[in-house]
């Protein structure tokens, strides 16, 4: 099984014995990739694998959790025949308690029922609620597979896969959109922060749009770059690498008018850091050499 996504002409091999057995040409396009959330046609997911001998590239449907123990990448095909294989074995434990039953009528008194005393002195089990719409483990398990795929993506965007990065990080916002305080996320502003008196997140949304927004940058998407930094912004003023990579985006766009006061705030929050002082000083040299441009 060969899971891929954004490729464009990929063409998939099987030898046997010296011999081309079965190949198949895999294309993003062709094979139907669309944008479904956060993630862009380049970032949907495909597996190309033998099916009755030959290969085929199907789509890979998330059934379930995307990672951790509910991890199921399956494809439509296998989802089905799961559905079947389940809906047989339900309908051999309906038969099987339908045989019980008719034993039982035929032979009462063959099976012992045993009274279920309920406890009176127990309470009754006090869920909490959180938003009034979820309880705190449902919200606990899915902020658990946020978190799983924030941290996979860190990984390989350590290890210099930022498109993968990216694909993880997009999962990993989409499954954070479940959470009830998804509505107090702020609207999207032209540029810096919005109001104050949010709530606190449920999750980190702002770092993980934050990491997302080096990935853009590291690939040379200047504008997804600036706008993932804005929205990280937006949600948590205070994260000071959305503030960078804010800046830096602006940086690489040529915008260094724009550029400058957001590294300074930046570089006033962190003082000590080299690489944001760099980037006013480059700013800065860039911003001075266009004036004298359009003076002379």
């Amino acid at each position: 099984r060969i899971f891929h996504a954004g490729v464009k002409a990929m063409r998939v091999r099987i030898y046997r014995d010296d011999f081309l057995e079965t190949e198949t040409l895999a294309d993003y396009l062709n094979d139907g990739a669309e944008r479904i959330g956060n993630a862009t046609p380049e970032e949907f997911q495909f597996v190309t694998s033998v099916v009755d001998d030959k290969l085929v590239t199907e789509k890979v449907v998330r059934a379930g959790g995307t990672t951790g123990r509910n991890v199921r990448a399956m494809t439509q095909r296998e989802l089905d025949r799961e559905k079947e294989m389940r809906e047989k074995a339900a309908a051999m434990a309906i038969e099987k308690a339908e045989e019980i039953i008719r034993f039982e009528e035929k032979n009462p008194g063959t099976f012992q029922k045993t009274p279920v005393v309920k406890n009176t002195t127990d309470k009754e089990e006090n869920i909490p609620e959180v938003y009034a719409s979820m309880t705190a483990e449902q919200i606990k398990e899915i902020v658990d597979e946020c978190e799983q795929n924030k941290a996979r993506g860190n990984e390989a965007f350590g290890a210099g896969e930022y498109g993968q990065a990216i694909l993880l990080y997009t999962l990993s916002l989409d499954k954070s959109d479940e959470l009830p305080d998804k509505d107090d996320e702020p609207p999207r502003t032209t540029d810096g922060p919005a109001a104050d008196g949010k709530k606190k997140q449920l999750f980190r949304r702002d770092v993980v749009l934050s990491n997302r927004a080096a990935c853009f940058l590291k690939l040379g998407q200047h504008e997804k770059a600036l706008d993932d930094a804005r929205r990280a912004r937006g949600i948590e003023p205070s994260n000071i690498k959305a503030i960078f990579r804010h800046g830096l985006s602006l940086h690489a766009m040529g915008r260094y008018k724009e550029a400058l006061p957001v590294l300074a705030e930046a570089h006033k929050l962190e003082p000590r850091n080299k690489q944001i002082k760099q980037a006013l000083q480059f700013a800065e040299v860039r911003m001075t050499q266009e004036m004298r441009k359009r003076q002379g």
